[in-house]
């Protein structure tokens, strides 16, 4: 037996891993994390009527934050906004549960 993991385990590690906000762009994307039991507050939408400015402001009190954006070109750079204005917070990426969500070879947070 190899040490690969089934994406049963992947998934299961990846929701372990969901302990802080967690940034994802649209409502379907929250709603398919809260089917599998995450927490509606820990979830933070954006395209939501806020800027993104407006958004990670909303977030300075967080020393970390996961940022779930989807994994094509515009999910990859919207990823790249807030981590520059996050920086400036002082608020820094758990990058550990974009690695296993890009394990599970899904390009939508919508797909889980």
């Amino acid at each position: 037996m190899g040490a690969m993991k089934d994406k049963q385990d992947i998934l299961e590690e990846f929701l372990e891993s969901l302990d802080c906000p967690i940034i994802v762009e649209g409502r379907r994307d929250a709603e398919a994390l809260m089917k599998l039991d995450v927490d509606e507050g820990d979830i933070v939408v954006l395209n939501k009527g806020q800027s993104l400015l407006e958004t990670v402001e909303a977030l300075q009190d967080c020393s970390e934050v996961i940022i779930l954006t989807d994994m094509d070109r515009a999910g990859k750079v919207l990823r790249k906004k807030l981590l520059k204005m996050m920086g400036a917070y002082g608020i820094h990426e758990k990058r550990r549960p974009r690695e296993l969500f890009s394990q599970l070879r899904l390009s939508h947070v919508e797909g889980l």
